[in-house]
């Protein structure tokens, strides 16, 4: 799912506090586990088009499409699910050592989970030089986090030091369309919705919980869920346009 940068000031107007919450990693004795789908209802938004005009051999040519709402039979990928504030749990996993790879002129995962305050690894698999702007989406405010260009194929890392937001645009400055989305998770409690619109989220001490539908385009939704030690609980959520 790519996304315009047009769409930054709708996204972190909806989104822009950042949470001081602290979280501890600790044992988890008995975990729940928490499920369900994130629906998209009416009509999606038609994908806009840019031209790819330069690097052909490699990122192709023609149009390149930027979907903004990726929902097929109303139901909606690309958005993360994620508990809103809980202390202590399990421990980060992958969200702590996240990798953003350029293959084919495209970023990929185009929504990526990243632990706050952590580095990012960039890969760059493609033969061409790539520029990574990346902008913190604070309201209507962009405000660049790191700008650095990536010549050669290989890997190198950026520090993800959030200010006010936990949103993070992701442009190419050599390829403007090129697109992604961060969000950056103050613990691993997190998932991003498959393209059926579904998400686990596992090993949850037992208790009550607001959990929390996050989508760069259209918003942020809320449901309040109570985990069982060793069940399973279900949560869904809605979004139109």
């Amino acid at each position: 799912m790519k996304m315009l940068s047009v769409c930054t000031v709708v996204a972190g107007a909806l989104f822009a506090a950042t949470s001081v919450w602290g979280y501890d990693v600790a044992p988890v004795s008995g975990g729940g586990r928490v499920a369900g789908k994130v629906a998209f209802k009416g009509a999606a938004p038609e994908a806009k088009k840019l031209p790819i005009t330069k690097d052909n051999t490699v990122c192709g040519t023609g149009n390149r499409e930027i979907v903004e709402v990726a929902a097929k039979g109303g139901n909606l990928a690309g958005a993360v699910v994620y508990v809103a504030k809980i202390d202590k749990g399990k421990a980060w996993g992958e969200v702590e050592k996240p990798v953003l790879d350029q293959k084919g002129c495209r970023f990929t995962p185009d929504v990526l989970v990243v632990k706050k305050d952590t580095e990012l690894t960039i890969r760059n698999s493609d033969p061409v030089l790539h520029n990574i702007h990346t902008y913190e989406i604070i309201g209507a405010v962009r405000r660049t986090m790191f700008n650095v260009g990536q010549p050669d194929k290989g890997d190198m890392k950026q520090p993800v030091k959030m200010r006010r937001s936990n949103v993070v645009k992701i442009e190419c400055d050599a390829h403007d369309f090129m697109h992604a989305w961060a969000f950056t998770a103050d613990n691993p409690y997190t998932a991003v919705t498959r393209e059926d619109g579904s998400f686990s989220i596992d090993n949850l001490p037992a208790g009550d919980y607001e959990l929390k539908a996050w989508h760069p385009v259209l918003g942020e939704k809320s449901a309040n869920v109570s985990v069982k030690g060793g069940a399973a609980a279900s949560a869904s959520f809605e979004f139109s346009k």
